[in-house]
């Protein structure tokens, strides 16, 4: 066998863990607005903070 194939065989799609994605947000325990254009959200049950002006601003609770 090639390593190759081991490595193919051992990390198929069933065996590799599910990865939520994080949308690029950073998640933080106390969130606040950065800037005048920020805004808040509650969706799910979390706080959003989401920016038009920056989106690097983007946060969830």
């Amino acid at each position: 066998l090639k390593p190759s194939l081991v490595i193919e065989s051992l990390l198929s799609n069933h065996l590799m863990p599910r990865l939520q994605p994080a949308l690029g947000l950073k998640t933080k325990v106390a969130i606040r607005r950065r800037c005048k254009d920020c805004y808040q959200v509650k969706r799910r049950g979390r706080w959003f903070i989401y920016c038009k002006t920056n989106p690097k601003h983007k946060q969830r609770q």
